[in-house]
């Protein structure tokens, strides 16, 4: 009766550790990509203010576009560079629990997980 007691005792506590670690696997990508739209936000932001002083200072429509495609051309970059490590810091075991793996499926993956994202930046 003891044995029968104890590995029920273990099974269920290795169930709901592995339902908790994979919880947390999920809940950290999901302040991953919060992290990487706030990043993006930013430097949106920073855009905003070289385009205006590139107009300030009367800079020709060639320079202005020039870094335009600069800036989007970094953020393309940006966004599968953030996917492509995120993705490559699993290990092969958690790969199946990725829903995701690329920038819009990841953004697909974030407006579903949408109240956790808002719930843990509330908390901040």
């Amino acid at each position: 009766m003891f044995v029968f007691g104890y590995m029920t005792h273990k099974t269920f506590y290795f169930m709901r550790s592995t339902r908790l670690s994979i919880m947390l696997v999920k809940m950290a990508h999901v302040i991953y990509l919060t992290s990487l739209i706030k990043s993006l936000e930013h430097m949106t932001y920073a855009r905003e203010l070289v385009l205006e002083s590139l107009i300030k200072t009367e800079r020709n429509a060639t320079q202005i576009s020039i870094f335009e495609k600069k800036y989007d051309d970094d953020i393309k970059h940006f966004k599968t560079k953030a996917i492509n490590t995120l993705i490559y810091a699993h290990p092969p075991f958690y790969l199946n629990m990725l829903e995701f793996d690329d920038w819009d499926t990841a953004m697909t993956y974030l407006q579903t997980n949408k109240k956790t994202a808002l719930a843990f930046w509330e908390r901040i």
